[in-house]
């Protein structure tokens, strides 16, 4: 991992979502890639210096905004970190995953707010459409941490074999950060499936993981949410993993529950790593 980008609107839940980052690209010594878009009603980028002048207070929201990305390099940097900065006037919806992919950005770190529901944390984007669209890892924040340490990685599954290739990221990610892997299937009515089968499905699972496995266990809800968001309640989760389909948008990449589901119902930062076909 050489480039983390941290889209920011610069807000508390933003700063979140940057201590994480800047922990990550300590263990991974890459380099952090501060993000924001300002939405302006004209071409800014080809408009010459005395054009600028002709809109005053888009001047001083680019500038704003510029001293506030400096402002963020500037911190990392204290911090023994390498880091940039990029003010994006394109408010297309794929943007933040166009940058991503043209400067080689291994993963994206972001803040969400609130516990339920991602909502819209910047102009133009979200971290629902970036998980949509990301060939990366994405890394969803939603609340501060108390420290910025994750002991243990719950990675929820169907555990069919499109999920390996994803595992094995989720394998190198926790081996990094010295986590151990817990492996849980929710089995619901909807979705049902024999216990058995599910066992022979998470061994290939169970290999993968070798030393870093912790916990593996097959739990019974109503419904996928449900199950997910008591599972981490009562097991002190600390970093939830989760596969991707890009095929289909957010499809059904397991148990036939949509990622927002997943996304929406837990509190814990959620990690997405996307299954590219």
């Amino acid at each position: 991992m050489k480039k983390i980008l941290v889209p920011t609107d610069f807000s508390d839940c933003a700063q979140n979502a940057t201590e994480v980052a800047k922990e990550i690209a300590r263990r991974y010594h890459a380099e952090l890639h501060f993000y924001h878009f300002v939405s302006v009603p004209v071409d800014w980028v080809h408009l010459d210096f005395a054009q600028h002048t002709i809109y005053p207070d888009v001047t001083e929201e680019v500038k704003r905004v510029q001293n506030q990305l400096d402002a963020a390099v500037k911190n990392a940097e204290a911090d023994g970190l390498q880091s940039v900065s990029y003010m994006d006037f394109d408010n297309s919806t794929d943007a933040v995953t166009r940058y991503a992919r043209s400067n080689n950005i291994s993963m994206i770190v972001m803040g969400s707010h609130g516990a339920r529901g991602v909502k819209e944390f910047f102009i133009g984007s979200n971290a629902q459409t970036v998980v949509r669209h990301a060939e990366v890892p994405v890394l969803i924040v939603k609340q501060k941490l108390k420290r910025v340490a994750f002991p243990n990685i719950l990675f929820v599954s169907d555990f069919e074999d499109e999920m390996i290739r994803p595992f094995e990221d989720v394998v190198d990610f926790a081996e990094l950060l010295g986590a151990k892997i817990n492996l849980l299937y929710v089995n619901t009515p909807s979705e049902f499936q024999r216990s058995w089968v599910i066992k022979e499905r998470m061994e290939g699972f169970i290999a993968l993981a070798s030393g870093s496995l912790g916990n593996v266990e097959i739990i019974d809800s109503h419904s996928f949410g449900e199950g997910l968001e008591k599972y981490c309640e009562m097991n002190q989760t600390g970093l939830l993993a989760i596969a991707t389909h890009h095929r289909k948008g957010l499809s059904r990449a397991f148990l036939g529950s949509l990622t927002e589901t997943v996304v929406n119902h837990v509190k814990v930062p959620v990690v997405s790593f996307p299954i590219l076909t």
